[in-house]
């Protein structure tokens, strides 16, 4: 069996459809958070989440658009939270309101940003130097998936990986491919992937809807 494993998506409409283009054989698909925010497709990504079953923990983002709370936010992300909170759908905006802090499989932990209970999850940013990891790994003694950091990287520790599959919508590893990877359960082996998609159209749409400029520009860059 092969699972797809997403995060950041950020409303980036065509990273995502160009990324499942290429999980199109996975047997199940989960994304570690923020499924809306920066980008203006926050409608047709959450279609396509529920059209395939694509299972998701609660980000930041996407608790911020949902509670209307965008407190912390940097200019940037704030304007456009908040232009996604004007332009979703009221039946997405509960969907997005009801996604879990965890969720628990057979072979591994999905989280945001952190493995925790409560809103922690989506609040602590875990990059791949940080020592931390390897105690949680140890902790929880199971493989753990997160995003957040929008920066891609894959740790092996005692026999278990902890793994940022990176952002799909917002690459900040300067590298401007989509991330993501793919879990095969037979080999219980992970691998990182990265595909390009066309950012012009994105930066397109950024531009007709009038959100800021600095969104279209970090997408080339990879930051």
């Amino acid at each position: 069996m092969k699972i797809g494993l997403i995060s950041d998506i950020h409303g980036n409409l065509i990273a995502l459809e160009t990324v499942l283009d290429e999980l199109n054989h996975c047997d199940k698909i989960y994304c570690a958070g923020d499924v809306v925010g920066y980008y203006p497709f926050p409608n047709e990504v959450i279609e396509i989440f529920i059209k395939e079953e694509i299972e998701s923990v609660m980000g930041n983002h996407d608790y911020a658009v949902a509670n209307n709370d965008f407190s912390g936010f940097n200019p940037y992300a704030e304007e456009a939270g908040r232009w996604t909170r004007r332009h979703i759908r009221k039946e997405y905006l509960e969907w997005l309101s009801k996604l879990p802090i965890k969720i628990e499989t057979e072979w591994f932990n999905i989280y945001h940003g952190a493995p925790a209970e409560d809103e922690t999850a989506f609040e602590i940013y875990l990059f791949p130097e940080d020592p931390i990891i390897i105690d949680f790994v140890r902790m929880f003694e199971k493989n753990i998936v997160v995003g957040h950091t929008h920066i891609q990287f894959l740790k092996n520790i005692d026999g278990r990986f902890f793994l940022n599959p990176g952002s799909v919508g917002q690459p900040r590893d300067g590298d401007p491919r989509s991330a993501f990877a793919i879990f095969d359960t037979e080999s219980g082996k992970a691998i990182l992937r990265r595909v390009e998609y066309d950012i012009d159209e994105v930066c397109d749409a950024v531009m007709k809807a009038g959100l800021p400029e600095f969104l279209c520009f970090r997408l080339y860059e990879g930051i």
